[in-house]
């Protein structure tokens, strides 16, 4: 291999890795056999990360080798990587990130605590039955029924979908980070990640949706009635089978209380989990009022400040003396600050460090 250049932020870049191998695994293997120009790739991930591109190791059949991929843009490392696996799928043809669009009616609306609203959504589709941290993008519209909504097929098929997505490429790469960036929060900033707390009756659900202030997500559920109309451009499902052994340690602040929630309902360890609850407001905390646990869960309440929730959660963790596992979401930078401690001074390797940021306070 010839000789790249290392990236000077480690942590950075394992943030990077971390987050693409554990949540982007369709991604990877779309650009695996793009670039590598083999539709037998069953498998990637991501083994290092130079200046001058991503280095992975594939698997195509029972033999394991590496595969270099140049980055095709200057700027940001996610940018870079989002843009290979675009150009993947347009070359397959293929909707990039799942993008189909579903609907769901809201039969229900029920503020379940101070901060939090359950909406009761019945779906045109099957909802998964493990619906442990599912997620979906909902665009923050309300539609109101008139009619039978039907799902069709999007207008920009064949020819005319894959000309415009090849001049979005082209856009992409002759923008520059800063405008790219900007570029890509304006597709964005109507969408936002909610997750499926519950499902039943094959149909039905809860989503839960934790309300603060004026924010865009506040202002859309206030807005909702019996009957509106919601849709979402994508659909994930989180990944947290490392949580099925060992001492599993689970964080989550408000945002993440129906994620957290979700994951436990599923618990499968038979060795009890800590899990730590952070909230701003002590109210919060009502959620779980009445919630079964895991027998002889050891549940930590941290309430201060979003600001300082990273620090405190630091401060709890290191009087815990065996870690495992570790499952978290939270606002951004306290997040890195606990995959960083977690990493960096208890010694876990990612597969075993799943902490995400669900939101950003600057």
């Amino acid at each position: 291999m010839k000789n790249y250049t290392t990236i000077q932020e480690q942590d950075r870049k394992l943030d990077v890795m971390d987050h693409v191998n554990q949540d982007h695994t369709k991604e990877l293997l779309m650009i695996a056999q793009s670039y590598g120009k083999n539709m037998e790739i069953s498998e990637a991930h991501i083994i290092d990360i130079f200046e001058e591109g991503i280095l992975l190791q594939v698997r195509e059949h029972s033999a394991f080798n590496k595969l270099f991929v140049d980055f095709e843009l200057q700027g940001d490392l996610e940018e870079q990587i989002l843009y290979l696996a675009y150009n993947s799928f347009v070359k397959q043809k293929i909707e990039f990130t799942n993008n189909t669009k579903q609907y769901f009616e809201v039969i229900e609306k029920k503020q379940i605590t101070k901060n939090m609203t359950r909406l009761t959504i019945e779906s045109q589709r099957p909802l998964p039955e493990y619906y442990a941290g599912y997620a979906y993008g909902l665009i923050l519209k309300v539609l109101e029924k008139s009619q039978p909504i039907k799902v069709k097929k999007s207008n920009k098929s064949g020819l005319i979908k894959n000309t415009f997505d090849r001049g979005f490429l082209w856009v992409m790469k002759h923008l520059s980070s800063q405008k790219r960036q900007k570029l890509l929060e304006t597709m964005n900033r109507d969408i936002r990640l909610y997750t499926l707390r519950q499902s039943f009756g094959s149909q039905q659900g809860y989503i839960d949706i934790f309300t603060h202030g004026h924010s865009a997500g506040s202002q859309w559920v206030e807005q909702l009635q019996i009957g509106s109309i919601v849709a979402s451009r994508t659909e994930t499902d989180d990944k947290h089978e490392h949580l099925h052994e060992g001492q599993a340690i689970l964080i989550a602040d408000e945002t993440a209380y129906p994620a957290l929630a979700g994951i436990l309902d599923f618990w499968k360890n038979p060795q009890s989990p800590i899990v730590i609850l952070l909230c701003n407001d002590t109210e919060d905390l009502r959620y779980f009022e009445g919630y079964s646990f895991p027998q002889n869960t050891v549940v930590k309440h941290i309430n201060c400040d979003a600001l300082q929730q990273g620090t405190q959660a630091i401060e709890y963790l290191s009087y815990i003396e065996k870690i495992d596992n570790v499952w978290g979401a939270l606002e951004n930078t306290s997040a890195k600050q606990v995959r960083h401690y977690l990493r960096n001074q208890r010694n876990l390797l990612s597969k075993n460090n799943h902490i995400k940021g669900y939101w950003r306070l600057i």
